[in-house]
């Protein structure tokens, strides 16, 4: 099922994995373990992460797989770095044939072992990635937003000017980069409602180790609020009490954003399902699933 419809029917809640490394799950038994728990939940899509460059392309495509095994819809990525339009129709094609009808399309990282000048081909931007997947005419495309701003950008503006180039170039929803900050969101999703009618479902990542959390905010740019880094300094060294303080953070935002009518709650999931099915059971989700009040 497209990914467009079930928004504009109702809220979304929806996941995201990731290929695991080939050396920590050669088999892929033990994704497969955790898509099976996740799809107890019953989300509305499951997204699937691309390495840089794809250079986990192969694993993707069987995730993708496990996901539509389970009676789950699959939201593949498509990254622009370091591809040519022969890559990506020869990636769409592969898709297509899978019965995949909804594609993610990223600028996506550059690849360690490629320099910058030659990683960007015939794409420089996602919405010129995101205008060649409409030309097949098969799939339900989304992109990616930036509540806290993207590194390369100087502005909410600009952010929300490329988003509108996005929207012409065939995207129809939007997923947001993780943020801790649920004001931030909201300031941000009411400055793109002003220009865009087009859903954008908040992305969020629960904090299970400081360590980690730490090192995906140097690199995402997204800030985290006084409360977290009380929470991240007085755990750094004791992973028990940061996992259960950092459900409750999660659980926190999740009904927060709920709460206020956001459209959709996409969940990081980093593979780990109990976590994951810990903080829905304390979510409190009224009307998930029901039809969106317009």
């Amino acid at each position: 099922m497209r990914i467009d419809k079930k928004i504009a029917d109702a809220r979304t809640l929806s996941f995201e994995v990731f290929p695991p490394k080939p050396e920590a799950d050669d088999d892929l038994s033990g994704i497969k373990r955790t898509i099976a728990e996740l799809s107890s939940s019953s989300p509305d899509f499951v997204s699937v992460t691309f390495g840089a460059g794809g250079n986990n392309r192969p694993r993707a495509l069987d995730i993708a797989k496990i996901v539509t095994s389970h009676g789950m819809v699959p939201l593949s990525h498509i990254t622009a770095a370091g591809y040519t339009r022969e890559d990506a129709s020869r990636l769409l094609g592969l898709l297509r044939d899978l019965g995949v009808e909804n594609i993610l399309a990223l600028r996506g990282d550059v690849p360690k072992d490629v320099s910058e000048e030659t990683c960007w081909r015939d794409y420089r931007r996602a919405s010129e990635l995101s205008a060649h997947v409409s030309e097949f005419g098969a799939f339900c495309i989304g992109g990616a937003a930036y509540p806290e701003g993207h590194q390369h950008s100087v502005s909410t503006e600009m952010d929300i000017r490329f988003m509108k180039e996005k929207v012409e170039s065939g995207v129809s929803f939007f997923i947001t980069q993780l943020f801790f900050d649920n004001d931030a969101f909201f300031r941000f999703a009411e400055r793109v409602a002003g220009v865009l009618d087009t859903p954008v479902i908040a992305g969020i990542m629960p904090v299970f180790r400081a360590s980690q959390i730490t090192r995906v905010i140097e690199i995402s740019g997204c800030r985290a609020p006084e409360k977290l880094s009380s929470l991240l300094d007085k755990y750094m060294d004791d992973d028990d009490s940061m996992r259960e303080a950092g459900i409750d953070y999660a659980v926190e935002q999740i009904n927060g954003l709920w709460s206020a009518g956001t459209r959709g709650v996409h969940i990081y999931t980093m593979n780990r399902s109990r976590e994951i099915l810990e903080i829905l059971k304390r979510c409190d989700l009224p009307g998930r699933g029901e039809s969106v009040q317009r």
